[in-house]
């Protein structure tokens, strides 16, 4: 298999939707059973499932012209929605009493799409980066040693976005500061 297409299947994996669905319901289902499926079920719907749905709106509308790819000039005003969604998600599940380990992962997605909504006018931050890491992070801190082997992700991250070229390396870095600093600091808040 060519590089190129390597690269392109890793990025296609680890983009922030496909990352979040999993990492929500594993943490919920390690935090409270059973019942933290339905909460994470909630999440995903608050967090990735509007989401898509304001990007398919978008997309519709001819706002954003390529959804996989959308250019940094078209991405503010689609990340300030997003944050407030995240930041509503956050506070619904808090306010509802939602297990501790997934309310923290929700305020880490605010706190990343705020930091995003700041950052993007003046450099073209990884959103890849920061959703590999700090979805590193939130598994390390929900289930410890265990969770280590998914920071092997990053290095295959930085690769990938650098080969196709959408990304230098401070961009890279940048991002993943930003999702995993940004998890951090929400599980030392709320873990």
């Amino acid at each position: 298999m060519r590089p190129d297409r390597i690269a392109h299947l890793v990025s296609a994996v680890t983009r922030l939707p496909l990352l979040a669905v999993p990492l929500f319901f594993a943490v919920g289902a390690e935090a409270a059973g059973t019942e933290g499926l339905l909460w994470a079920l909630l999440c995903v719907l608050l967090t990735s499932g509007l989401s898509l749905v304001y990007l398919a709106f978008l997309t519709r509308s001819g706002k954003v012209s390529d959804p996989r790819s959308i250019p940094r000039a078209e991405r503010v005003g689609p990340l300030r929605v997003v944050a407030v969604l995240h930041a509503a998600a956050f506070l619904v599940v808090l306010l509802l009493g939602g297990p501790a380990a997934l309310t923290a992962a929700l305020l880490s997605y605010a706190i990343a799409t705020a930091l995003f909504t700041l950052l993007t006018p003046l450099i073209n931050i990884s959103l890849h980066a920061a959703g590999v890491a700090g979805t590193a992070v939130c598994l390390a801190f929900v289930f410890g040693p265990w969770a280590l082997p998914a920071f092997l992700l990053l290095p295959a991250v930085f690769w990938a976005r650098l080969e196709l070229e959408r990304h230098t390396l401070l961009e890279l870095a940048l991002g993943a500061l930003v999702g995993g600093g940004g998890t951090w600091v929400a599980f030392g808040m709320l873990g």
